[in-house]
């Protein structure tokens, strides 16, 4: 009768509930009366009886509640900070609120939130500001209402600085859900993740914050950002910053006693964190794991990994394992701080090198002729818009359809460029300096990953299927292809000087062989994609329905290409 009462319930709008009903109020009501009736059979001779649909009724209660799923809701700092300027605006508390210094900002936001009123309360706002501002009631409301575990954390994406957080700590509060919910701050760019162990020391000292921490246990939520960092910085800078920002940020959590998971927000493919996960756990500062982790597991990866029950199985043991070894261990590096010496110095090497390319002047034209960007703009394959902004800029750009797009045109550049001028740059012929990097390779594993993930990189690439796609570029920006190209033969023999073996993809056998098998039919797939593509851009004269089947065939074509490579976006 209380499940029936329960399941009437849950059809009535949350508005309409009653505190009076007859059903569970949550899931643990439930699961406290289905452990009493498998105590009772357990002391009368009833034990056989709870070994099938009662003990699986437990578990998927434990599992699921009433909830199924804990969702995670996200938004960027830009509009967090735009509705609180439209707020304080609103009420006559401050002008101009964005054009504040963060100390001001910091000092507003502190003096609000010792104030009790309620300053989202009997106001009119902007539609952007209202859909901020009513998240949060829905929040507390799901709480109440369907359980508990249904929201419990919030991710705040471009983090930048403490102001970030405590103007959504100051919505939270308007929203009487402090301490409710984990304030989860995203640091994406490499500027940011640089910046992340200093902005949480000082988020830490911050007697409000500290307040909601006490509140969640003592425990923190960080999330890192593999995809706009490889974006911003290239694939060598952007993985060294997110190796010593988790490093560092394990140090500072420690220090404050505050319980640290690391949340990372990998993609699938190795321009936006992906590979075999097990290598990249083992890889990261074991300090940063302490037997927790959070993980994104996005797009074809979830169909990859989980659409086979072995094989999904098989892929969580070996989380499984790699989160209890990177606990269980703390190896001692002898050479750790030189080794981080030249981490230091390659990177920024190819840093300089990756930025050199993506601010040449021609670089977007290029990017948005040598690709099929305009495609995959137009496709669903993502939860948000392609870009954050109506603009061409690349900044505005997400990393799903930028790193899309050069997998599709096999050039691939998110996962190996700038890392040959590195490399060539900082070793040259000094065979001292060579045995270093060699060394690194078999003793390292963050090194030792991080270069079969470039392995990886360069054995999906293929430059004279990249080349057809140049051709579609102007003469003026098709230059950069030959940079490209460059790049590509200088980071394939030094990463094979680096990691010893004869030819690319050494490393995984098995996917040497895969990758061999699987060409002859992905091929054929870019020259006809190139073709069309031409045919699409050079065709304005085309009436709307050939147009129309002409789009229709070129996704066609994406879709076959990103199932042939697999791990596209």
């Amino acid at each position: 009768r209380k499940i029936q009462a329960t399941r009437e319930d849950n059809r009535q709008p949350w508005a309409k509930s009653s505190g009076n009903s007859a059903g569970y109020r949550s899931a643990s009501q439930f699961l406290a009366h289905l452990k009493t009736i498998d105590a009772s059979l357990k002391q009368n001779r009833g034990a056989e009886l709870t070994q099938g649909l009662l003990s699986r009724l437990i578990r998927r209660v434990e599992v699921f509640g009433f909830h199924l799923a804990t969702l995670d809701v996200r938004q960027h700092a830009k509009r967090h900070r735009q509705a609180i300027a439209e707020i304080l605006e609103s009420r006559g508390i401050a002008n101009g609120y964005q054009e504040l210094s963060e100390d001001e900002k910091i000092a507003l936001l502190n003096a609000e939130l010792n104030s009790d009123r309620r300053l989202t309360a009997n106001l009119n706002f902007s539609a952007p500001t209202s859909e901020i501002v009513s998240i949060f009631p829905l929040i507390l409301q799901a709480q109440q209402n369907v359980a508990v575990e249904s929201m419990q954390t919030y991710i705040i994406s471009m983090s930048e600085s403490v102001s970030n957080i405590l103007e959504v700590l100051l919505l939270m509060q308007n929203a009487g859900l402090l301490g409710k919910l984990d304030l989860v701050p995203l640091f994406e760019t490499v500027d940011d993740l640089k910046r992340a162990p200093h902005t949480m020391a000082t988020l830490f000292e911050n007697g409000h914050y500290r307040q909601h921490l006490e509140m969640r246990n003592r425990h923190q939520q960080i999330m890192i950002g593999y995809s706009d960092s490889n974006k911003d910085g290239g694939y060598l800078r952007a993985n060294w910053m997110l190796f010593t920002s988790q490093r560092e940020l394990a140090h500072t959590c420690k220090r404050r006693d505050v319980e640290l998971t690391l949340f990372h927000g990998r993609g699938g493919s190795l321009g936006r964190g992906g590979g075999p996960a097990n290598r990249a756990i083992l890889a990261q500062p074991p300090e940063s794991v302490n037997g927790r982790i959070r993980v994104t597991e996005q797009g074809e990866v979830v169909s990859s990994r989980y659409s086979n029950t072995a094989i999904a199985r098989r892929h969580l043991q070996q989380l499984l394992h790699a989160v209890i070894c990177s606990t269980g261990s703390r190896p001692e590096y002898a050479n750790l701080a030189r080794w981080s010496e030249i981490m230091d110095q390659i990177s920024s090497l190819a840093y300089v090198k990756y930025r050199s390319l993506v601010d040449h002047p021609e670089f977007i034209r290029y990017f948005q002729s040598a690709t099929p960007i305009d495609l995959v703009e137009n496709l669903n394959i993502g939860s948000r818009p392609s870009r954050r902004n109506a603009s061409t800029s690349l900044d505005d750009l997400r990393a799903i359809p930028w790193v899309f797009s050069w997998t599709q045109s096999r050039a691939d550049i998110s996962s190996w460029y700038g890392i040959g001028s590195a490399l060539h740059s900082w070793c040259g012929n000094d065979d001292q300096r060579l045995n270093e990097l060699n060394e690194m390779f078999r003793a390292w594993p963050f090194f030792n990953t991080l270069f079969k993930n470039v392995h990886l990189g360069l054995g999906r690439a293929d430059m004279d299927i990249a080349e057809l796609y140049a051709q579609l570029a102007n003469e003026k920006s098709r230059c950069l292809f030959e940079d490209i190209r460059n790049e590509f033969q200088l980071t394939t023999e030094n990463v094979l000087k680096v990691t010893g073996y004869g030819k690319i993809l050494d490393t995984e056998p098995w996917l040497q062989h895969s990758i061999r098998m699987r060409n002859p039919y992905v091929d054929p797939l870019n020259f006809i994609q190139v073709a069309l593509l031409e045919r699409l851009r050079k065709g304005p004269e085309l009436d709307e329905s050939a147009r129309e089947e002409l789009i229709r065939v070129l996704a066609n074509s994406v879709n076959g290409i990103a199932a042939g490579l697999q791990n596209v976006g």
